[in-house]
């Protein structure tokens, strides 16, 4: 459950989030610190204000003195835990005698994210990440998008040289410019083009990079490496393919310049998959093989998931797997109303017996990721004759809001150069393509068609895009899964 913070608390984070803003700190992260005491009496801020100066928390810790014992301390980012210029902070907050943190951000670098809490936490200091999380993050993109990904934050302009010589046009670019930080700007031809370009260039910071050539924003884009886009057309140009290819959106008309239009990136590529680290491996022998059970954390929502390793699975090709939704009634209690257990025995049986794979169990994928009492009133919707689609939709509910960047994350932790991906369901692939996961097959998975799952079955072809081939039975009977299946 998310947690409720008061209007004084987000007033306290709002307040270190307006210290932080206006300073320069690049490379480092901007990070703003407010401590409050007894009273809810601020007794000391502060913000980091560059590399070599102090962090955040240290100025504010210096302010408050004696005052900090027993004060509470909000900071915009996860409290650092290493030694460089300046000691750690998480221990600097432990020597003062806080006793309670609040952190807008966990820091994105997985090499020490959520170092700095597991510090605060053995010391007995309560500790809290979330609270105005992503006003935190916007502090400095460019930072957050640098440690995850190891590339800059970029925003590119596609203007021919007609449109940037417009007045107006040119008010427009240079708001657009004036919007990132640490400006490496190119202003003709196509430059910044592959991904090792971006990887050099990534400490410089947020990129803006302004071309005559609209191959480049569609490019850049494809390639994931395009995070904000504008591009300037004349009124009445045919881009129509280009915007629908690459996610662009049509500015309204007599924004910019009389005969220009502004066409803007309207969704991002996917979603930064989140750090995941593991936590426990042991062996586990089951019916079909032994296995090596690897137990995951997401270091984003909390989420624990497994992945289920027969064989050696390091840099091979075409590795057989099972990126599988959780499922209580299916999994645990055989279910009969879908052939979510029957599909996870399948699973593994096919993996067991081709002697490599792995089978991905994906927690907070419950009910196509609406929970598990949601899924139960879902349930009691189709008792009353709605389908699995229309029940999820009744309840205000998406038909299905699953996200497949942890499954991403644990793949490449166990080095899967590429896979065979056992599923009916084509989104599942898209949704982890999106991620850069690399499929060489799709491979189908029927198992346990029943009288009880039938129509549910129908739907997901009908109005999921299943691809299953379909077969009534008697009524009792369950269909046999074949290997040709």
């Amino acid at each position: 459950m998310s947690r409720v913070w008061s209007g004084a608390e987000r007033g306290w984070m709002s307040r270190a989030i307006d210290l932080a803003r206006p300073q320069r700190t690049h490379p480092n992260p901007r990070v703003g610190c407010v401590i409050v005491g007894a009273g809810g009496k601020v007794v000391g801020e502060g913000a980091h204000r560059g590399v070599g100066t102090p962090h955040a928390e240290a100025v504010a810790l210096g302010q408050a003195g004696e005052a900090a014992r027993g004060a509470t301390a909000f900071v915009t980012l996860e409290p650092c835990s290493h030694s460089g210029r300046t000691p750690p902070c998480a221990d600097a907050l432990v020597a003062a005698g806080v006793t309670r943190v609040v952190i807008g951000a966990h820091d994105p670098d997985a090499r020490v994210r959520g170092r700095g809490v597991v510090i605060l936490q053995q010391a007995g200091i309560e500790t809290a990440v979330g609270l105005m999380g992503d006003e935190a993050v916007r502090l400095d993109v460019g930072f957050h998008h640098h440690r995850r990904t190891g590339l800059p934050y970029v925003r590119a302009v596609v203007a021919d040289a007609d449109a940037r010589a417009d007045e107006a046009v040119a008010v427009d670019i240079a708001t657009l410019i004036e919007e990132a930080d640490h400006l490496l700007a190119t202003t003709t031809g196509p430059r910044i083009t592959t991904r090792r370009t971006l990887a050099r260039l990534a400490e410089q910071g947020h990129l803006y990079v302004a071309t005559e050539d609209v191959e480049t924003i569609g490019a850049l884009r494809r390639a994931g490496l395009v995070d904000a886009a504008s591009h300037y057309v004349r009124i009445g140009g045919d881009q129509d393919g280009l915007w629908t290819q690459d996610g662009l959106r049509v500015m309204e008309a007599g924004e910019i310049g009389a005969g220009y239009r502004r066409i803007d990136l309207e969704r991002s590529p996917a979603g930064w998959s989140p750090l995941v680290c593991r936590r426990a491996e042991a062996a586990i022998p089951t019916p079909y093989g032994r296995f090596r059970a690897i137990g995951y954390e997401s270091l984003d929502d909390g989420r624990q998931h497994v992945a289920l390793v027969r064989g050696s699975v390091k840099r091979e090709e075409g590795v057989l797997v099972r990126i599988h939704s959780e499922c209580l009634t299916g999994d645990v209690f055989a279910s009969l109303r879908c052939d979510c257990g029957f599909q996870l025995q399948e699973a593994m049986r096919r993996i067991g017996e081709a002697g490599r794979g792995v089978v991905l169990y994906m927690r907070g994928h419950e009910g196509r990721g609406i929970g598990l009492i949601d899924k139960l009133a879902a349930y009691a919707l189709q008792e009353q004759g709605r389908d699995t689609v229309e029940a999820n939709l009744d309840l205000g509910l998406p038909e299905d809001s699953r996200d497949y960047g942890a499954g991403a994350r644990i793949l490449a932790d166990l080095g899967v150069n590429s896979l065979r991906l056992l599923t009916n369901n084509p989104a599942k692939r898209a949704g982890a393509e999106a991620y850069g996961v690399r499929i060489i097959e799709q491979v189908p998975l029927i198992a346990g068609e029943n009288d009880h799952n039938r129509n549910y079955l129908r739907t997901k072809v009908a109005k999921l895009g299943h691809v299953i081939d379909m077969e009534d039975r008697p009524p009792g009977s369950v269909r046999e899964t074949t290997e040709k299946d």
